[in-house]
């Protein structure tokens, strides 16, 4: 019964600890917190680190179970009837392993290296309140130029164009001001007073930047069109590489509980969690911040890494 209770604790813990891990990936990837202090993703992956020292210590007071049969070739189980084609493919739990070990190394790896380009609590704050304020991009009128007209002639990789310092009419929601709005570009001619031009601001915040560029960053991470572009797909490619790699009879063997195998692994997770925490809660060590949280993306694959070296 004890062996039975004890089997139970350590299938908990161990699902427990991946359903924690998988739920903070998709806080951090979703960006739900958009700017330090990341507490939800904090709170699953600290969740996730209890959950693996639960296993470890189920696991430990588990009372080893005797295979007799350890040294002879095991023979297929098939139900009565299902004919005498290969061996049966895994099911249940066993199926999902390739894809928890082989997706979620990658997805770990991405979420922690993101991580380094979260913008400062002030940042952040800075950049809610311009949303608050209904920033954005509008069209306002030229009421004359402030500089001379700069030509940046042709060349191979662009046509001619003009880049102008110029003075807008900003219709803020407290009453119309004037902003000076530097380098607009404009082709093929300079542009003239009278004219409209696309500006970002916010309209309830007269104190806040007048661009032609946007200077607030909007949406999650993982729904950036350059992330789509250039992360994901080897982030895609690197989870099937690793999936196909991993056979699930391996990794039934390699979830049973072995000190000199899973906790030098567990140690390399928690590093890479304490790494992360600078960046994660607005603190740095010794003057840094997004270095601790670099050398944290490593730290997944080379967990596994070590896992599958000392089995």
């Amino acid at each position: 019964m004890y062996t039975s209770g004890g089997r139970a604790a350590t299938t908990v813990c161990g699902w427990g600890m991946v359903v924690s891990a998988g739920a903070a990936l998709a806080c951090s990837l979703g960006g739900v917190s958009p700017y330090p202090p990341l507490v939800p993703e904090v709170a699953l992956a600290g969740t996730s680190a209890l959950f693996a020292v639960a296993w470890a210590g189920a696991s430990c007071r588990r009372p080893k179970e005797r295979d007799l049969f350890a040294d002879r070739p095991r023979k297929d189980r098939r139900p009565r009837g299902s004919g005498s084609g290969g061996p049966p493919g895994p099911r249940g739990t066993d199926a999902a392993l390739p894809y928890v070990f082989g997706f979620g190394v990658a997805l770990a790896t991405i979420a922690a290296f993101l991580t380094v380009f979260t913008p400062s609590t002030a940042r952040g704050q800075w950049e809610e309140r311009m949303l608050a304020a209904g920033y954005g991009e509008f069209e306002v009128p030229v009421v004359r130029l402030a500089g001379e007209p700069e030509l940046v002639p042709e060349s191979q990789d662009n046509d001619a164009y003009y880049l102008t310092d110029v003075v807008v009419r900003v219709p803020f929601t407290a009453g119309p001001r004037e902003a000076v709005v530097r380098k607009l570009y404009s082709a093929p001619e300079p542009p003239s007073p009278g004219d409209e031009v696309a500006v970002h601001y916010a309209p309830g915040a007269p104190d806040g930047p007048v661009t032609e560029h946007d200077q607030v960053e909007e949406g999650a991470l993982f729904l950036n069109f350059g992330l789509a572009v250039w992360v994901w797909p080897w982030v895609v490619i690197a989870g099937v590489i690793m999936k196909s790699q991993m056979e699930p009879s391996d990794l039934r063997r390699l979830r049973r509980f072995r000190p000199a195998v899973h906790l030098p692994a567990l140690g390399i997770l928690l590093t890479g969690l304490v790494l992360l925490l600078p960046m994660a809660l607005g603190f740095s060590v010794a003057g840094y911040d997004q270095l601790p949280a670099f050398l944290a993306s490593f730290t997944p694959a080379l967990a596994l890494t070590w896992v599958v070296r000392a089995s």
